[in-house]
């Protein structure tokens, strides 16, 4: 039984001194691609020969890594929550996601054998890491990316305009192992060529802009995946989602104070609806002495849990009606920016006619 298998598994050496790691894939870099270069975890779209969502996972996974999950060494030890992917900010509704959790159950990994046009590299990261607080960081995206919007040379510089670009928390991964395809045309860094006899500040300039502008070349772990990561994590009594993320916002001064100030009493209920749905006890899972390790507990509670029960995403109950005050925020600010413009200009044409008045 499962249960057999999970119990002679954690009772081996190497398991109980090991540290448990999470597989990532860093997406190809692909023209009209959502999700280009993001890092993901393998998985795709459900094929009409597909039994179930479970049957699409395994495919998807063999054809992108070449990992078997049917293979007597991978155990699927269940589903996380269900959730429909959405853009602009929540009203428009793309795909349903259904995330499966499988355990390898050997210390070595087959060699991975990657698919060119959908993967650029693959990631062993160690749960320690990402629960790390010095690897969380924010990056930069244009409103027109993230939420499916055509990123064409007229809508990026009116979004930038109007709502500048968003704020989202990030982790920055630490692979322990790493596999690239060296057929990919993205294997090496792209973009202007700093020479090593330009000055500090354009140097500076050119690391900032990579990091804040262009996240794709960097390994950092955002968004939908981190999402799902929150979900994950969420059966470990050690660690606490919440604190893996900050709550989306805009980079433009007016919007972040008129978004704080929309939601703070959605956020601070929703932080404490968060908060008493965590055991109250301090125990470590399997006695460890810190947050991301495993037992045969972790994975036996996680199997007994409800379909109904793994519906509930810790991401999609603290952003339940976030984005809803966010628009609202956002546009009132906007309003807020007509009127204050609209004033400005008339106090402007008063004043010049007040000259010329005076002249003549």
């Amino acid at each position: 039984s499962d249960q057999e298998r999970l119990n002679a598994f954690f009772t081996q050496e190497w398991v109980q001194w090991g540290d448990p790691e999470v597989l990532f894939i860093k997406r190809a870099a692909r023209k009209g691609d959502r999700w280009t270069s993001h890092i993901a975890f393998p998985g795709g779209g459900r094929d009409p020969e597909d039994k179930d969502d479970l049957a699409a996972s395994i495919r998807e996974t063999r054809e992108e890594i070449g990992m078997d999950l049917e293979a007597n060494h991978c155990l699927n030890v269940g589903n996380l929550s269900e959730r429909v992917v959405t853009a602009w900010l929540g009203k428009t509704p793309l795909m349903v996601l259904c995330p499966f959790v499988f355990l390898q159950m050997r210390v070595d990994t087959e060699p991975l054998t990657l698919q060119p046009t959908e993967v650029h590299s693959a990631h062993w990261v160690s749960l320690r890491a990402l629960t790390s607080p010095y690897l969380h960081d924010y990056i930069r995206s244009d409103v027109s990316q993230p939420f499916g919007r055509s990123d064409s040379d007229f809508i990026r510089p009116l979004t930038r305009l109007l709502f500048g670009q968003v704020l989202i928390k990030g982790i920055d991964l630490v692979p322990t192992e790493s596999v690239y395809c060296n057929s990919g045309a993205d294997l090496l860094p792209s973009g202007p060529r700093v020479s090593a006899f330009s000055s500090g500040f354009l140097s500076f300039l050119h690391s900032a802009r990579t990091k804040w502008e262009n996240p794709s070349q960097q390994l950092i772990l955002w968004g939908l995946t981190l999402g799902i990561m929150s979900d994950f994590l969420r059966i470990l009594p050690s660690c606490d989602p919440s604190e893996l993320w900050a709550w989306p916002t805009l980079s433009h001064v007016d919007h972040q104070f008129s978004i704080w100030l929309f939601t703070y009493a959605y956020r601070k209920h929703k932080l404490r609806e968060i908060e008493s749905s965590y055991p109250a006890s301090d125990t470590k899972i399997g006695g460890a002495s810190g947050p991301g390790e495993l037992d045969d507990t972790t994975f036996t509670t996680f199997q007994a849990r409800s379909r109904k029960e793994l519906q509930d995403s810790a991401l999609l109950e603290m952003l339940g009606g976030y984005y809803d005050r966010a628009r609202t925020a956002v546009l009132l600010t906007l309003l807020l920016r007509i009127g204050a413009g609209g004033l400005l200009a008339a106090w402007g044409v008063r004043e010049v006619r007040n000259r010329r008045s005076q002249k003549l």
